[in-house]
C-alpha cells in the first residue's frame, strides 16, 4: 500500500506551520485540518518508535498538502474543494494499515524467530548433553548397571576448578545463545524485500531481536499502551 505523493513530500512540522500562518475566511476548516495533522503527527510517532520509518517517511505526505492549502487559501473555494473527507479517509486508511497489517506482520516475524532460536538452542543443548553425560560415563562418575550419579566428592575435591568450570559454561552458553539470535535474525531479515514496502519491516524487526530485549517479550518495541492510546483517540 503506497499511498506516498513524492511531488508533495512536506514535514508534518512545516504543513502545520503554513497553516497557521494562512489567512483564511474557513476558520473552522483551517482548524479541523489542524487537528487532523496532529494525528498523522501521531501514526508518524508510532511509527518511528517501532522502528518503521525509512528514507523519511510520513504519513502526511500522503496528502496532496499544496492542493489543500491552497483550496483553503482560494476565499471563492468552498468547503467540500478542501476535501477534508479525502484525508480522514487517508487517515483510516492508514491507522488499519499500521495496526492490522504492520504490527501483526512483525509479530509474525519475531514468533518466527523465537521458535527457530529456542529449537536450535534445545538441539545444541541435548547434543551437549550426551556429550558430557558419555564423557562422565567413561570417567565412572556413573554407570548404566546402577543408575546414580555423585558430584559432591567431585565438587569438594575440586572446588575452584568446579567454579572456574560453571562460569566459563555459563560464558559458554551466553555466546552462543547470543550469536544464534543474530544470526537467526540476520537471516530472517534477508528473506524480507526491502525495496516492496515504504516501510523499513527489516529495520523493524531488528530492533525486536536486540540483545537487550528477552526473545520471550510479548509486545513488539514500540507498541506499548502508551501508542495504543494515542492510535485510540484517532
Amino acid at each position: 500500500m503506497s499511498m506516498v505523493n513524492n511531488e508533495n513530500l512536506m514535514k508534518s512540522s512545516q504543513i502545520k506551520k503554513q497553516l497557521k500562518s494562512i489567512k483564511t475566511n474557513k476558520p473552522d476548516i483551517k482548524q479541523r485540518l489542524l487537528n487532523l495533522i496532529e494525528k498523522f503527527q501521531c501514526l508518524d510517532h508510532i511509527a518511528e518508535s517501532i522502528g518503521l520509518v525509512k528514507d523519511g517517511f510520513s504519513f502526511v505526505s500522503r496528502v496532496s498538502w499544496k492542493a489543500v492549502i491552497s483550496n483553503l487559501e482560494n476565499k471563492e473555494s468552498t468547503s467540500e474543494d478542501v476535501k477534508l473527507k479525502d484525508i480522514v479517509e487517508t487517515i483510516s486508511k492508514s491507522t488499519e494499515q499500521l495496526e492490522n497489517e504492520l504490527v501483526p506482520e512483525l509479530q509474525k516475524l519475531r514468533n518466527h524467530w523465537m521458535f527457530d532460536v529456542v529449537l536450535i538452542e534445545f538441539v545444541l543443548l541435548s547434543l551437549l548433553t550426551l556429550i558430557i553425560a558419555g564423557v562422565t560415563h567413561l570417567q565412572g562418575l556413573w554407570s548404566w548397571s546402577s543408575f546414580s550419579v555423585s558430584l559432591q566428592p567431585f565438587l569438594y575435591e575440586r572446588p575452584v576448578f568446579s567454579l572456574l568450570s560453571a562460569i566459563l559454561l555459563f560464558v559458554i552458553f551466553l555466546l552462543l545463545h547470543f550469536n544464534i539470535r543474530t544470526f537467526v535474525a540476520q537471516q530472517i531479515a534477508s528473506k524480507i524485500n526491502r525495496a516492496s514496502s515504504e516501510f523499513d519491516l527489516a529495520g523493524a524487526f531488528l530492533k525486536n531481536t536486540r540483545i537487550r530485549h528477552s526473545i520471550f517479550r510479548p509486545d513488539i518495541i514500540g507498541w506499548n499502551w502508551l501508542t495504543r492510546k494515542c492510535l485510540s483517540k484517532i
